[in-house]
């Protein structure tokens, strides 16, 4: 299916937009995986590569909200430790119980709801801040 980029996501920040479209990209991928099949070392170098990514992005966004002045910089910064403490028990997960599609499939509805849901309802409060 993937995702589908709608203007109601735009943030106001272009480089922003990139990164969480590329985000949604590596979604994307892991669906394909799942889809086609995925060996326990593509979805090590997933993990590892899409935590890296994510990290980068949150510091990036967490820095554009505070120099806007952005009053739910605080928030986002809030839902991102509890995002990246999520994705590390689902890690730990996968290590624990190996690589199943039904586990591969959970992560990729949590990630891909859990985004949507960020980006609606806190991201896009950038909008405001940045004219």
């Amino acid at each position: 299916m993937g995702f589908q980029w709608d203007d109601k996501y735009a943030t106001g920040n272009d480089e922003i937009d990139k990164q969480h479209k590329q985000i949604f990209a590596y979604l994307d991928e892991l669906e394909d995986h799942i889809e086609h099949g995925a060996s326990q070392q593509w979805v090590e170098n997933f993990m590892s590569a899409l935590s890296l990514y994510t990290r980068s992005h949150f510091c990036y966004e967490e820095i554009c909200m505070r120099q806007a002045k952005c009053p739910i910089a605080a928030k986002n910064k809030d839902q991102h430790t509890k995002l990246l403490a999520a994705f590390h028990k689902a890690e730990q997960k996968l290590e624990r119980e190996g690589i199943s599609d039904a586990l591969l499939q959970q992560l990729k509805d949590f990630l891909t709801s859990w985004l949507v849901n960020h980006i609606m309802k806190i991201d896009v409060h950038l909008r405001a801040c940045t004219k």
